[in-house]
């Protein structure tokens, strides 16, 4: 009389659950990273009006550099539009702490958006982009934004 196997032996058992362990072991990290990528866009996302708004003012006062300063309060001797208010709408989102709006320095406006201290964020993932000011027909404007390599995107969230 033959027999017949039935089922699975514990060698055949045991290497299933390797490889799933394996697979978990390199898939878990990786959703991790996933996530707080797509978490990371609420802070990308929360520059985009104070974008926006640079590159009106930049079109509408022939390409002034008070573009890349903030109006406090109305000030009329200051052209830019842009006022702490609008800043503190870009920051409404849950894990947007801060929008900052400053001058790089060598006459560029420069955006500035840090996280909130949540979901494995900290204050040094700080979002950095700044515009590329260039001359058309005469006037300075803002062509295009460059993300800066600090913060979160050296974390790798960009």
């Amino acid at each position: 009389m033959v027999k017949v196997q039935k089922g699975f032996t514990l060698i055949e058992l045991m290497i299933v659950i390797a490889i799933i362990g394996i697979l978990a072991a390199v898939a878990v990290p990786q959703y991790s990273q996933y996530t707080k990528r797509a978490r990371y866009s609420d802070v990308k996302l929360a520059v985009s009006p104070i974008k926006s708004a640079v590159e009106l003012c930049y079109q509408r006062n022939a390409g002034n550099l008070d573009c890349n300063v903030l109006n406090g309060n109305g000030n009329t001797d200051i052209l830019s539009p842009i006022t702490p208010n609008q800043l503190l709408r870009a920051a409404s989102s849950d894990l947007v702490n801060t929008v900052a709006l400053s001058d790089s320095g060598s006459g560029e406006p420069k955006i500035d958006a840090t996280p909130n201290v949540i979901e494995g964020f900290v204050a040094t993932d700080v979002y950095t982009t700044v515009g590329v000011v260039k001359v058309i027909v005469g006037e300075n404007t803002v062509t295009d934004w460059k993300e800066q390599q600090t913060g979160g995107c050296l974390n790798g969230y960009c």
